[in-house]
């Protein structure tokens, strides 16, 4: 429990609202798993206070080592900044987001939604079967609600998110609520199967586990139901693995010609911090200018100086002052320009590589 609490609230503040979830169902089980006694009134909070204190802990410690470090973090939890972002925000601001917010949570093309749906309708219509047909209780309906509440908590804690963290201009535009509620529906579903596959072994196999093996079925129906079904699982299973398989496999093919894998054709990683200037030779405009060559230059090479450049249409004189403005180029991909310009300039023939700039021309660096 202390374990879980710890890396969640460690990894995202945001995570909190899995913590409290695990907290209440903690406490539960340990109300519940035990025979009642009138110490358990004394031992329960203990255990739970000490369980929760534990994983709390290396939180608090980051919140304040976060605080002395730095002056403002958005790793920091403040209600000094959360009461201020929504100062800030007008009412109607706030009505706009609340609308934006309404028309993606009830809207059939939100995959949020259709996962939720999803989740409900194979709860509920399996409780119904097995609670009317086979006249059998089961909890996949209350499992269902139970479902349906943390869905409601967790809209209600990521509206506070878009509201007092995210500035307008991204909460407007719901900016990762796709990202986020996958996170609660991929939990409630698993929660969900948990419960469903537990109901449905009670409906097919022998719960006698001391004369169970792999031919122990509660009837010949259910034996049958379960080869079909383990068949065209079986089915699709390979079928979806085979196209993951292949589309891993394109992937990595078109991908094969992407800056970074160029990069590291042409050299290594620089790993100690350092302010050389390095000049990236690409001839993609659109690297250029989204500013994707310079980012992917500056990691590789750990500088902060890093430029990417595609246009080269200059003089020869224009040419030869600002190579040498830079201490190192890098030439991920073949130039046409840029290598018939560095024959008139320097008299050399360059291609791909990493050269260092010199008065006398580019010397490759091995």
């Amino acid at each position: 429990m202390a374990i879980f609490v710890s890396v969640l609230l460690l990894v995202k503040n945001s995570a909190t609202f899995f913590v409290i979830m695990i907290g209440a169902y903690f406490l539960y089980t340990l109300i519940t798993n035990h025979h009642w006694h009138w110490r358990r009134l004394i031992t329960v909070p203990i255990q739970f206070a000490a369980s929760i204190g534990a994983g709390v802990l290396p939180f608090v410690w980051w919140q304040w080592h976060v605080k002395q470090t730095f002056t403002v973090s958005k790793h920091q939890i403040s209600t000094q900044a959360y009461a201020k972002q929504l100062s800030g925000e007008s009412q109607q601001a706030l009505l706009k987001i609340g609308h934006k917010f309404l028309n993606q949570i009830f809207s059939l093309n939100s995959l949020s939604t259709k996962g939720i749906l999803l989740i409900n309708v194979v709860l509920i219509v399996t409780w119904a079967f097995v609670r009317l047909r086979q006249h059998q209780r089961n909890n996949l309906l209350a499992t269902a609600i139970l479902l349906d509440v943390i869905f409601i908590a967790y809209y209600a804690s990521l509206f506070g998110m878009y509201i007092l963290s995210m500035p307008y201009a991204e909460a407007i535009l719901l900016d990762g609520f796709e990202r986020y509620m996958a996170s609660t529906v991929i939990l409630n579903l698993f929660i969900g199967a948990i419960a469903l596959v537990r109901v449905l072994d009670r409906q097919q196999f022998e719960q006698n586990f001391a004369k169970r093996d792999t031919q122990a079925f509660k009837s010949a129906t259910t034996k049958n139901i379960y080869q079909i079904a383990t068949l065209v699982t079986g089915f699709f299973a390979i079928t979806m693995m085979y196209s993951e398989i292949t589309g891993t496999k394109f992937t990595n093919e078109m991908n094969h010609n992407t800056l970074p894998l160029q990069m590291s054709r042409v050299s290594k990683q620089w790993t100690h911090l350092n302010h050389r200037k390095v000049l990236i030779v690409d001839p993609e405009v659109v690297d250029v200018n989204d500013y994707y060559a310079g980012y992917v230059g500056r990691y590789w090479y750990f500088t902060d100086k890093a430029v990417g450049q595609e246009d080269f249409m200059m003089t020869p004189k224009v040419f030869k002052r600002t190579v040498e403005q830079y201490q190192y180029v890098a030439i991920p991909e073949s130039h046409r320009t840029f290598t018939v310009l560095t024959k008139k300039v320097f008299h050399q023939h360059v291609v791909t590589g990493l050269f260092k700039v010199t008065k006398h021309g580019l010397i490759r660096m091995h």
